[in-house]
């Protein structure tokens, strides 16, 4: 059963149950106050017929009450009534009938409870479809007097209040029926929207939304659905850029050991089935070696990356001119091969973070701005001290690149001049190893460069007792460079 439908079939009953209810108990309060209304103004004709009675019947001497009848001393004080009204009777101790004014005999069992203590009582007689209230008190001279009065009409108003009520409550269950079924159509309608673009969204259209704009919690759970699309839309894309980069990379990876694997068994091949000189196999001995020690590279920068990305990071305290300085000396022998000058300059300052992969880090920008310049040109690297920690800055003079082409250059494998780059001994790893250990070190980078302008890399490194305004400032940086990033 849909959902509508029991939402219908446990509203509906109930609020008609419910309704029943109260208007039988608001039409039995109101017949139950004017019963007692009725045998309370039963009960005081029934008192004030005593009390003129006796009061006449005292005010009489013996001769006089012998002489008069009942019924003219009842009549002095009494005005008969009609039979359908009521009666009033009076009775002897014998219980045989002094005076009655009219033949309407109700037969009752109120002498039976009286007492001396309780001389009045009433009983409710129904008699040929219609009700009385029938009261007797016993006089003082043990006489008793008795006063009818029809009350049907009280009930004859309680049957008619229970048939229109019964009819208000039919049309009221219709109307509220159909009022109900209204709501629950306009609800479940956004119901259905929602679901439809559930199993739309479900069968990789995921651009689906969903158009609900109510304030209720249909309307929010649209909101959220939409949320959720908006989110895992960017996560599909996300995922579709890092499937597509994982192939490039087994793409270029695969490109990368094809190069040397087929050199090496070449010149390995020639060396094996042919007569070559000493110069002829050295000179094959030496592409093999070189090429050899080409992929021995590939394979340590890939491991390095690989550890890179799943190691974490003990954040200890290194000093800054003291981790430039290795650096300069690490790069010293290669920068003279490259006839490269390197400018060092050092504020006072502490990175914290793993003192090795942070040599690594700059080694590699140092050898990347290597890669990028010609004989002649400087090299600058300089540390200095900033308010969110401390700022590293490897800048070349060398060739530069296109925007488009900064936007890459940390995916691996991936090479501006890859000729250049091969004749260099690079793989196109450096820069994302460099960019696994800025994420490891929660740092933040930056690259500028223009065609013919050179690089500046641009490395901070935040402060483990920073304060939280300026470490949200800082996250917030890199969260924005990420989105950045992932859009391009």
């Amino acid at each position: 059963m849909r959902l509508s439908w029991k939402l219908f079939f446990l509203t509906t009953p109930l609020f008609v149950l419910f309704l029943t209810l109260f208007g039988m108990w608001m039409i039995q309060d109101s017949f139950s106050g004017s019963l007692d209304r009725e045998i309370e103004r039963c009960t005081t004709e029934n008192q004030v017929f005593q009390n003129s009675f006796e009061l006449t019947l005292h005010s009489l001497s013996e001769e006089q009450q012998a002489q008069a009848s009942m019924a003219r001393l009842v009549e002095s004080f009494y005005r008969k009534k009609d039979a359908g009204e009521g009666s009033a009777r009076v009775y002897a101790q014998d219980g045989s009938v002094l005076y009655e004014d009219n033949a309407l005999r109700l037969e009752h069992s109120i002498a039976e409870s009286l007492d001396d203590e309780h001389n009045v009582g009433y009983e409710i007689v129904r008699r040929d479809g219609e009700t009385y209230a029938v009261v007797l008190a016993q006089c003082g001279n043990g006489m008793a007097v008795e006063t009818t009065r029809n009350i049907t009409g009280i009930f004859t108003q309680r049957s008619a209040m229970y048939g229109r009520y019964q009819a208000g409550v039919l049309l009221v269950a219709v109307l509220l029926g159909g009022l109900i079924l209204l709501v629950l159509f306009l609800v479940m309608r956004n119901m259905q929207k929602l679901s439809r673009a559930t199993r739309q969204f479900a069968m990789g259209r995921y651009d689906t939304r969903v158009n609900i704009r109510s304030r209720d919690e249909i309307g929010m759970l649209a909101a959220d659905f939409n949320w959720m699309a908006n989110t895992m839309n960017r996560q599909m894309e996300q995922l579709q850029n890092e499937v597509q980069r994982q192939e490039e990379f087994t793409a270029a990876f695969a490109h990368e050991l094809k190069t040397p694997l087929t050199s090496i068994i070449g010149y390995a091949d020639t060396i094996r089935q042919m007569e070559l000189s000493p110069e002829e196999t050295d000179m094959c001995a030496d592409y093999i070696y070189r090429q050899g020690k080409r992929l021995q590279s590939l394979s340590y920068k890939l491991l390095e990356l690989t550890l890179a990305g799943r190691q974490t990071v003990s954040r200890r305290p290194v000093p800054a001119p003291e981790l430039l300085r290795e650096v300069a000396q690490a790069t010293g022998q290669s920068l003279g091969e490259a006839q490269l000058t390197l400018q060092l300059s050092a504020e006072d300052g502490t990175i914290y973070g793993d003192r090795d992969l942070l040599q690594s880090l700059l080694i590699n920008l140092v050898d990347n701005a290597r890669k990028a310049s010609s004989p002649g040109q400087t090299i600058y690297v300089s540390g200095e001290n900033v308010p969110e920690g401390y700022c590293i800055t490897v800048r070349d003079e060398g060739r530069g690149m296109e925007p488009e082409e900064l936007s890459r250059i940390t995916e691996a494998f991936y090479m501006v001049d890859k000729s250049r780059a091969r004749r260099e001994g690079g793989a196109g790893l450096g820069l994302a190893l460099c960019r696994k250990i800025v994420e490891l070190h929660q740092a933040v980078w930056q690259m500028e460069s223009a065609p013919g302008e050179g690089l500046k890399v641009t490395v901070r490194f935040g402060n483990p007792q920073e304060t939280g305004r300026g470490r949200r400032r800082r996250e917030r940086t890199e969260r924005r460079r990420r989105s950045r990033r992932s859009g391009e």
